[in-house]
């Protein structure tokens, strides 16, 4: 966790009627633009974001995270996001849970202004919610996402390898006042790939779908806050499905508290 990797990615809100067959009708893609898209199994992810009884994370502006990917366990942690056109870059650390993680995580926050104890000797090792606990971290935020990826490639050069994924995302926010769901899609640069390529994908989705995606400006971690304010206050009542998803009609509601709450 050392390199500071960048990440660039973007999100694509599916905003149909049936947003379902939206979502497949993506999932479905075997090209976009200049893109061709190959298709990888699906991913169950379950995240659980983390933060001191105070919030000094959020005061920070971090994220930090643990996810089961397909119940393998990974730390992950998001800063200084720069946003750019439909795309964003932000600094991403993550790294499969272990003693040599968390204490990488651990000097990142240190070096904003977060100070967490120092871990017993065997932190790492052990369940990665347990030990985070025993530092002072706690959930604030927990999410099941069964994801559809799919690799996107350059079509005039395939053989130089991936240079982004294209996922869309069914997102469950598990909350207090219960549980909301939307549908993403999520694109994000990958190999050679940057924010060129981000950017292009991005706008190659959204004019081939006007009617079913909307660009989408916030994170899944703010996007879940915010829900989560509005199901408190009421103010989703009648908006979800029976499924649970967010209806259409209440994006621009979450989209308006976002731009009034965000930093």
């Amino acid at each position: 966790m050392s390199e500071q990797p960048r990440e660039v990615e973007g999100v694509l809100l599916v905003r149909a009627g049936d947003q379902e067959a939206a979502g497949q009708r993506v999932a479905a893609l075997v090209a976009v633009d200049r893109f061709d898209l190959r298709p990888r199994p699906a991913q169950r992810i379950r995240d659980v974001y983390l933060d001191t009884g105070d919030a000094a994370l959020a005061g920070a502006r971090v994220a930090f995270r643990v996810r089961e990917l397909d119940g393998r366990p990974l730390l992950t942690l998001k800063a200084d996001a720069v946003r750019s056109g439909l795309a964003a870059e932000r600094l991403e650390l993550e790294a499969p849970w272990s003693a040599g993680a968390l204490q990488a995580a651990l000097e990142e926050l240190r070096r904003r202004g977060v100070e967490l104890p120092e871990p017993p000797e065997g932190a790492g090792a052990g369940q990665p919610l347990a030990d985070l606990a025993g530092l002072g971290l706690h959930p604030t935020q927990t999410r099941e996402t069964t994801r559809t990826p799919r690799d996107v490639v350059e079509r005039g050069d395939p053989g130089a390898g991936p240079v982004a994924e294209l996922t869309v995302d069914d997102v469950s926010y598990q909350l207090p006042a219960g549980t909301a769901r939307l549908l993403e899609v999520e694109v994000e640069a990958k190999g050679p790939g940057g924010l060129e390529t981000v950017q292009a994908l991005l706008a190659a989705l959204a004019g081939a779908f006007p009617q079913d995606l909307r660009p989408w400006s916030y994170g899944k971690l703010a996007t879940g806050r915010a829900i989560e304010r509005l199901l408190a206050e009421g103010r989703l009542e009648g908006q979800l499905d029976g499924d649970g998803r967010i209806r259409p009609a209440a994006h621009d509601l979450l989209a308006e508290f976002l731009a009034q709450n965000s930093p």
